[in-house]
């Protein structure tokens, strides 16, 4: 199980935005955990698209767990992802897809 201490509605953003981008492995990692690199690969693409899908939520001026915009929950976001990943020695992974996902210009 994935639990977040620092910053623990993580997790509710994590659940809701995997429920409401149709994607039932995050909900699944969530429930048993990242056990391979291809689990920390599906969890890192995962966070960059539940922060576009923040992103236009908060354009369409949708309400997520009761607030509009929630841009102040990225560096949380990134923050607990990031300790999780690194725990598990997944670092490379996730630099790798965020710059993947942020190609520099």
């Amino acid at each position: 199980m994935i639990n977040f201490k620092r910053y623990p509605h993580v997790k509710d953003f994590i659940e809701y935005y995997a429920k409401d981008l149709d994607n039932q492995k995050i909900i699944e990692l969530l429930e048993i955990g990242i056990n391979n690199q291809d689990d920390a690969e599906i969890l890192s693409h995962f966070t960059w698209s539940m922060v576009d899908k923040m992103l236009a939520d908060c354009d369409d001026n949708k309400s997520v767990l009761g607030q509009i915009d929630n841009s102040d929950v990225f560096p949380d976001l990134q923050y607990e992802i990031t300790l999780y990943l690194n725990k598990l020695d997944y670092m490379d992974v996730w630099n790798r897809v965020r710059d993947q996902e942020n190609p520099k210009s």
